[in-house]
């Protein structure tokens, strides 16, 4: 039987589509009141110190249980006062609570950058003394040597950082409003994603009810599971770091690296067993052939391609017997991978812009359904804005934005600040919106876009690699606005909420940061997370920075053509052949993103996979089980987040009491 070819949008569509057991709501109704505020400012202030010690400590803040936790509370409460709670509650709770936990990881760039102006390789690439004040003090500021982030010394960076904030709201708000209004209003496209976001709220409103569903249920056992497995991996380890100088980690963080272990018939192939399990919960929700493709090519790369072809032919060369997974992956890089993914990047540019080309043009009349608008006429009591005014913010953030990145870099060139603001992002941000409005995902990007530009301009100093560019993407965040109109929230209520919750965030996220960076040095023994990866992130940065000086840097030298076509012709010959043989775009971007990469981060995603598609579906059916892995997921990560954030807070009070003025 000759196999049927779908488009990409339809592919996609018809496996998102698995998740939209709601019909959507039309009535729209108030998210924000007092106790939703209070509620999500008290969990999300107490939950934000365990969150960002988890970050340094693991790799994996726990952000994202927080919301749930809140919600769990609120709903209880809820019960036990024989009352309801309204689905837009709930949502506005999750939102305002995850905004609340994640406040103090938007600081996290200074302490990273009072690492990085110290280290050695900052100052052998001379790199420390040419940072600008606008991102971190001198490397011998009284701020940066006491680890104080409340030092007069961060004055300018945090003030910088704060008025790029406010233009930053103006712009997203309005920008990604405008977009919405076009794409989800006008074209009306289906967001075929923003279902399985609304249904979080939708399982846990249900709960207030008199009987329970299979919601709470599901939910109650992935709890269960993450409180296990938080425990085992996070649990211990910040427990006995309290006791210890160097914590007990049951399972190695953020990896077991068995490089050297293969090494003697795998040279140049790298495998570190990533330690995290909560992947497996991405294996269950991931479509099974880019999991299982992306697995297969990884192997073959790592066991095949790197020893067999690539070493033997002296084209992976810098490599020698006895390096770990980070020194391997960082030679690797440079032989071949980093000229290689440029090809491969650009190629998945092409295909992708192949693929929205036609969505620019499609569905403009079949997807009048759901209320038959087709036009911008608003529905009633949705909280609309005026587009006039939101465009006019959208001109007063952005020509901010482009004034204050021309202060710090005042002499590149201001044409190419004007091009990407009122040019490249509008076009670039409205074609993204239209892919999560058909695809639920991004699939165009221009690779390198920042060093092209660079180049273009002819620009040498190393002041623009620290400063921001007006190359903006709003498209993504218009599928938050229809989640807001799928859970029946008001958009005037979301947004006051935002307005209302911000200055508290902003306060209270650089004082919590400043407490933790008192209590030891980031990094060290007591952030094993950061303490391995930061490094080689060190040395990475230094030779990103440094890629166009003088136009001898390793990573010019490193950057082959003859590597970098065989990346773009290979890649667009394994799109062309799946293309003829008719299978979907899914196992393409699985094997693409597999080429190079290590299998051992992926086998526990792999491992959620199999079970998902051989066991978990035979035992609940298709739908079924499509209908319990996102709340399953929700409830993994609230038990993760209640073991991270008691065990942390056990942590951080004994270290509190123990801190020395040295």
């Amino acid at each position: 039987m000759a196999r049927e070819r779908i488009s990409q949008a339809d592919e996609w569509q018809t496996w998102a589509q698995r998740y939209d057991i709601e019909g959507g709501v039309r009535t729209f109704e108030s998210g924000l009141t007092g106790k939703v505020f209070f509620g999500a400012l008290f969990v999300g202030l107490l939950m934000m110190p365990g969150s960002i010690y988890l970050s340094y400590v693991s790799g994996q803040s726990g952000a994202a249980a927080a919301p749930w936790v809140a919600v769990i509370l609120f709903t209880e409460l809820a019960r036990r006062s024989f009352t309801t709670a309204r689905r837009q509650e709930l949502y506005m709770l999750l939102s305002l609570t995850g905004a609340a936990v994640g406040s103090g990881m938007q600081y996290r760039s200074f302490i990273w950058y009072a690492y990085f102006v110290n280290t050695p390789q900052a100052i052998s690439y001379e790199i420390a003394d040419k940072i600008p004040a606008w991102v971190v003090p001198a490397g011998d500021s009284v701020g940066v040597l006491t680890r104080n982030l409340l030092h007069p010394d961060w004055l300018l960076p945090i003030g910088i950082y704060l008025a790029g904030k406010f233009l930053g709201t103006l712009r997203v708000v309005s920008g990604q409003y405008i977009l919405f209004r076009f794409t989800a209003d006008l074209e009306r496209l289906p967001y075929p994603m923003a279902p399985i976001t609304a249904q979080g709220a939708t399982a846990l409103a249900e709960t207030t009810g008199k009987q329970e569903t299979w919601r709470w249920q599901i939910f109650s056992i992935g709890s269960m599971a993450g409180l296990i497995w938080g425990f085992i991996y996070i649990g211990v380890p910040a427990l006995t770091g309290v006791m210890m100088s160097e914590p007990i980690q049951i399972l190695k963080i953020p990896w077991i690296d068995f490089t050297q272990s293969i090494e003697g018939f795998a040279p140049t192939g790298v495998f570190a067993l990533r330690t995290d399990f909560g992947q497996m919960l991405f294996g269950f929700v991931l479509p099974f052939p880019v999991v299982m493709s992306e697995f297969v090519t990884a192997m073959l790369s790592q066991f095949v391609l790197n020893p067999q072809i690539l070493y033997r032919n002296e084209i992976l060369h810098q490599w020698t017997s006895g390096l770990d997974v980070r020194a391997v992956g960082l030679f690797n890089d440079l032989d071949f991978y980093r000229s290689y993914g440029m090809g491969k990047n650009f190629s998945l540019g092409l295909v992708g812009l192949a693929a929205s080309v036609p969505m620019l043009f499609k569905l403009r009349s079949s997807q009048k359904k759901a209320g038959e608008r087709g036009s911008l006429a608003t529905p009633p009591n949705r909280g609309d804005f005026p587009l006039w005014l939101m465009g006019v913010l959208w001109l007063i953030g952005m020509g901010g934005f482009v004034w204050l990145i021309h202060w710090m870099v005042p002499n590149f060139p201001l044409s190419f600040l004007l091009g990407f603001a009122f040019l490249y992002t509008p076009i670039n941000s409205y074609i993204t919106a239209r892919t999560f409005g058909v695809l639920g995902r991004d699939l165009f990007e221009i690779p390198y876009l920042h060093e092209i530009t660079f180049i273009l301009s002819r620009y040498e100093e190393i002041d623009i690699w620290f400063a921001p560019l007006p190359d903006e993407d709003y498209g993504a965040g218009t599928q938050g606005w229809r989640v807001l109109e799928l859970t029946g929230t008001t958009f005037t209520s979301n947004l006051a909420a935002t307005l209302l919750i911000m200055p508290i965030l902003i306060v209270s996220g650089i004082v919590v940061q400043h407490f933790i960076w008192q209590i030891a040095p980031i990094p060290s023994a007591q952030y094993p997370f950061v303490q391995m990866m930061w490094p080689i992130n060190a040395t990475n940065e230094c030779l990103m920075k440094t890629s166009l000086r003088d136009g001898n840097s390793e990573i010019i030298q490193a950057i082959r053509g003859d590597y970098v076509a065989a990346g773009f012709t290979s890649s667009l010959a394994i799109y062309g052949l799946l293309w003829v043989l008719k299978y979907p775009s899914m196992w393409f971007y699985g094997i693409i993103g597999g080429i190079g990469a290590d299998p051992g981060s992926m086998v526990a995603r792999l491992l959620g996979a199999i079970i998902g598609r051989f066991y978990m579906i035979k035992r609940f059916g298709l739908k079924r089980w499509f209908m319990f892995n996102p709340v399953l997921a929700a409830g993994f990560a609230c038990g993760v987040g209640l073991i991270g954030m008691g065990t942390v807070a056990i942590a951080l009070v004994s270290k509190a009491v123990i801190v020395k003025p040295f």
